[in-house]
């Protein structure tokens, strides 16, 4: 049997070589091994660098979600207070629908309220950022318009912080939000602690990490801090 086995590959890959010459099964089955081992080198060669593409791309979209991101909340937080109601900033959710309770203190959501510049006194529009965190779809910086509609606006956050400054420029604990005085009263609806109306500054802090998670363990989140001087918080 042997025998034949060794014909019938002589027969299939004779080729010649020095006249009528063929290979010898040893000469075929080495030449097969190092196809074998050069096509493998070649494949890995190709993922190896199909991988650092991979890597590429997605650090790429990570900075513009950041870059992104951070621009739309530095454009509704320079104008917090432009003939808008008190508080003009405040820690919490406020708006119609599902508000946080008066006294609420959260580091990862920001309000701010203000008059749009081709409005009236009548169209305030208050916004609040919160975190969502999302099992499947993982977490998400959401806006609330203050009415109905809450809307993603960057995926895959992985934490934000919102830290509060006074006219010194002294950080402001946050808990001092929580334990009055109240405005206008103890006991009224809208009530606020008058200790938001001492912040002079906004300081925001956002991670965002990797949006597949095969890249999220090479690729670490990236980390953006701005600060922000609302133009109408620093009038005399």
């Amino acid at each position: 049997m042997t025998k034949y086995v060794v014909s019938a590959f002589r027969r299939t890959f004779r080729r010649t070589v020095a006249g009528d010459r063929g290979f010898s099964l040893i000469e075929l089955v080495v030449s097969i091994a190092i196809v074998l081992v050069v096509t493998a080198t070649m494949f890995e060669l190709v993922n190896t660098a199909s991988g650092a593409v991979e890597m590429e791309l997605e650090r790429i979209d990570m900075q513009q979600r950041l870059r992104a991101t951070t621009e739309r909340l530095f454009e509704e937080l320079i104008v917090a207070g432009a003939g808008a109601a008190s508080p003009p900033v405040a820690p919490f959710r406020r708006g119609e629908r599902e508000p946080d309770a008066a006294g609420s203190v959260f580091a990862d959501r920001v309000s701010v309220s203000y008059v749009p510049p081709d409005g009236s006194a009548a169209d305030i529009a208050t916004v609040t950022y919160w975190l969502r965190t999302d099992p499947d779809a993982g977490p998400h910086l959401m806006r609330y318009d203050g009415h109905e509609s809450d809307l993603p606006l960057a995926d895959h956050v992985s934490a934000i912080r919102f830290d509060y400054f006074g006219a010194d420029g002294q950080p402001l604990d946050r808990w001092r939000f929580a334990d009055g005085p109240w405005v206008p009263d103890a006991v009224a609806p809208t009530r606020f602690d008058a200790d938001l109306l001492a912040i002079r500054r906004i300081r925001v802090t956002l991670r965002i990490g990797a949006s597949r998670v095969m890249l999220r363990t090479p690729l670490p989140d990236h980390q953006m801090a701005i600060d922000v001087s609302p133009r109408n918080l620093n009038l005399p």
